[in-house]
């Protein structure tokens, strides 16, 4: 019994170290799969970088610094080769930046990728692509301050300018004339108190004004409504402004009837009231001149000329 358990530890034993053995085999294959060379050509200090110095992927191992070399025909430059794994996805939109790890002072090489690109930047030993380098953040920061120095310089210069004893003196100055004015301000300030203590009462007063106003206005507004009201009554049907209309219509016709009917009855009545005052008067201008008429009628009349008994100028008729 006790040479079977020791002959199955034994196998289990064996068993495990063969996959152990694999594992290790898988893994050391993976690890010694062929790196893509790249080249890289700085232009600014490449301090920190070595062989062997790590290079990134947007913060992901991917490979090493296999050398470093000057460019002959080209001087102040220095040729990086790296060496990527082949299932890096680099593109012609990967650039790489020369940045410090920490405070030790150990450089790396950072490849980034906007995605601007999707196009593979192949590369192979015979014919090696080269990617471009960018200025890191504190090249960048160097540069720009190097922009600024003669700025700052003009800026101290003009400083330098503004302490001078003169400037000074009138900075003194305008201090004292603005404490003079701050003391003044402070004394209006001290004689409009007893007005400002008035606002408050003044605001009451204004309120209750508005308030009066206001009830003006509703009043305004009602007499206005009644005043619409009574000019639709006098406009509506069978108002004040149609009968009105109705009654001159009615005297218009009135008029008019009696000039065309009334009036020509009243002037021939007229006139035959004067015919008959006429004849009266006539009668009674007669009977003045001759009273026997009444009696015996009107006196004949002597005939004229060419009349039948007619007896000449001065005789007498029969």
């Amino acid at each position: 019994m006790e040479n079977r358990s020791h002959a199955l530890l034994a196998g289990l034993f064996t068993l495990l170290l063969v996959i152990a053995a694999g594992v290790v085999a898988i893994w050391v294959s993976k690890q010694n799969l062929p790196r893509v060379p790249y080249e890289l050509i700085a232009t600014s200090p490449v301090t920190g970088l070595s062989v062997q110095s790590e290079v990134r992927y947007q913060g992901v191992p991917v490979g090493n610094v296999e050398s470093l070399r000057f460019v002959p025909e080209k001087p102040g430059k220095v040729l990086i080769l790296i060496g990527i794994d082949p299932r890096t996805p680099i593109t012609r939109a990967t650039w790489a930046e020369i940045v410090i790890a920490g405070v030790t002072g150990i450089s790396n090489v950072e490849l980034r990728d906007d995605g601007t690109s999707t196009t593979r930047l192949d590369s192979s030993p015979g014919k090696i692509a080269q990617i471009p380098i960018r200025p890191n953040f504190l090249d960048r920061l160097i540069a720009q301050a190097s922009g600024m120095a003669p700025a700052v310089e003009g800026l101290l210069l003009h400083i330098q300018k503004l302490a001078s004893d003169e400037n000074i003196e009138a900075l003194n100055s305008t201090l004292r004339n603005v404490a003079s004015l701050s003391d003044q301000l402070r004394r209006s300030v001290v004689m409009l108190e007893p007005g400002i203590a008035k606002v408050p009462a003044l605001i009451d007063g204004l309120v209750v004004t508005g308030k009066r106003v206001d009830d003006a206005m509703i009043d305004i507004r009602k007499l206005t409504l009644s005043a619409q009201k009574t000019l639709d009554g006098f406009n509506a049907p069978g108002g004040t402004m149609v009968q009105v209309t109705q009654s001159l219509k009615d005297i218009r016709e009135a008029v008019a009837q009696l000039r065309v009917s009334t009036l020509p009855d009243v002037s021939m009545l007229t006139l035959s009231a004067t015919d008959a005052s006429r004849a009266l008067t006539q009668t009674a201008r007669q009977l003045g001149q001759a009273p026997q008429s009444l009696i015996f009628g009107p006196p004949r009349m002597v005939p004229g000329p060419g009349e039948p008994g007619f007896a000449g100028f001065g005789a007498v008729g029969r």
